[in-house]
């Protein structure tokens, strides 16, 4: 393939997986994406409605909903972490076997 010019705005499409297998796998990385943000927002809600009730119990006015924000974001953050750092290894796992396979 030719290459463009240093200044060229002519430049080749980056390669993208052909056929069902790359569709596939791009809505499965999305939909894995999404469920982070979903897992994220529960979690801040109903640690919200958690410190809500327990303001409304004790009289404690935004005391235990600011609480409970704050933790469901600090929960959903180390989960996404998690998640996120297990789908690199994955994937890096799997760029690992890709080579092996092309070098035999």
């Amino acid at each position: 393939m030719r290459q463009p010019s240093p200044g060229s705005t002519n430049r080749p499409d980056p390669e993208k997986p052909q056929g069902s297998i790359g569709s596939r796998y791009a809505k499965a990385a999305g939909s894995e994406f999404a469920s982070l943000g979903i897992a994220m927002g529960l979690a801040i809600a109903l640690l919200a409605v958690g410190g809500n009730w327990l303001d409304n119990r004790l009289g404690t006015a935004p005391l235990f909903v600011l609480v409970g924000v704050f933790a469901g974001f600090a929960g959903g953050c180390y989960s996404m972490f998690g998640r996120l750092a297990a789908q690199r290894e994955r994937s890096a796992g799997a760029d690992a076997d890709r080579d092996t396979d092309r070098r035999t």
